[in-house]
C-alpha cells in the first residue's frame, strides 16, 4: 500500500512538473514580454501631465488592452493545459486499486473495517490531494506591477 500511495504521489508531482516545464520553456517568455511591455507603456503614461494623460490613454488603449488579452490567453492556456493533464492522471489512477487507511475516523470519508479506518476511494481521495499539493508549484507566474 505504501509504495502505491507513492506512486500516486510521483505521478501527482510528475505532471505538475510536466507542466511547469511546458510554462518555462514555451510560455514565459511570451508573459514576460507582454508584462515588461504593460509596464513600459504604464510608466510612459504616468510620466504625462493629467491633460495628456487623458488623450495618450485613449490612444494607447488597444495596445493595452491586445497585450492584457494576451496575457490572460496564456495563463488560461497554462491552466487547461494542467486540467488536461490532472484528468490524464486521474484516468490512470482509476486503474489503481488498493486501500488506504488512515489512522482516525472521518465520518464521511473512512469505515470501519476490522478495527481499521478505510478511505473510501483511497487512492482517487489521495490523488486529489497531492495533485492540489503541487499545484502552485506549476501555476508559478512572473509577478507584475500592473495597475
Amino acid at each position: 500500500m505504501q509504495i502505491q500511495l507513492l506512486e500516486i504521489f510521483l505521478l501527482s508531482m510528475l505532471l505538475n512538473v510536466v507542466v511547469y516545464f511546458i510554462y518555462k520553456l514555451f510560455i514565459y517568455k511570451r508573459v514576460v514580454k507582454y508584462a515588461n511591455t504593460l509596464e513600459e507603456l504604464n510608466q510612459r503614461i504616468n510620466k504625462l501631465t493629467s491633460k495628456r494623460r487623458d488623450k495618450v490613454y485613449k490612444r494607447l488603449y488597444k495596445d493595452i488592452k491586445k497585450y492584457n488579452n494576451n496575457l490572460y490567453l496564456f495563463s488560461m492556456l497554462q491552466s487547461f493545459i494542467l486540467l488536461g493533464l490532472y484528468l490524464v492522471g486521474l484516468v490512470l489512477i482509476f486503474s489503481f486499486n488498493f486501500a488506504v487507511y488512515l489512522p482516525y475516523h472521518i465520518p464521511v470519508l473512512t469505515i470501519q473495517v476490522s478495527n481499521k479506518y478505510e478511505a473510501l476511494e483511497g487512492p482517487i481521495l489521495f490523488y486529489i490531494l497531492s495533485f492540489l499539493l503541487f499545484t502552485p508549484l506549476s501555476l508559478r507566474r512572473p509577478k507584475a506591477n500592473l495597475s
